[in-house]
């Protein structure tokens, strides 16, 4: 369901509503959730940046490890 922003964003209920919408105000917020230890947290290059040159080796897309909301990419 959430393998993407574009997915992340419709199951979240973000539209275009939002945008520019100022993320320190109050119609945009994060909730503290479940706990995620180190461990479980996974890390490895991003996708479909090829036009980023030095950029795209750099290990900036972390999922939670066997997540089934994570693309498999």
């Amino acid at each position: 369901l959430t393998s993407g922003p574009g997915r992340l964003c419709l199951a979240l209920g973000i539209d275009r509503r939002l945008d520019k919408a100022d993320l320190l105000g109050d119609r945009v917020w994060i909730e503290e959730g479940v706990s995620i230890s180190p461990r479980q947290i996974a890390r490895g290059l991003r996708i479909g940046i090829d036009y980023a040159e030095e950029w795209v080796i750099k290990p900036w897309r972390f999922w939670v490890r066997d997540n089934p909301f994570v693309s498999r990419a």
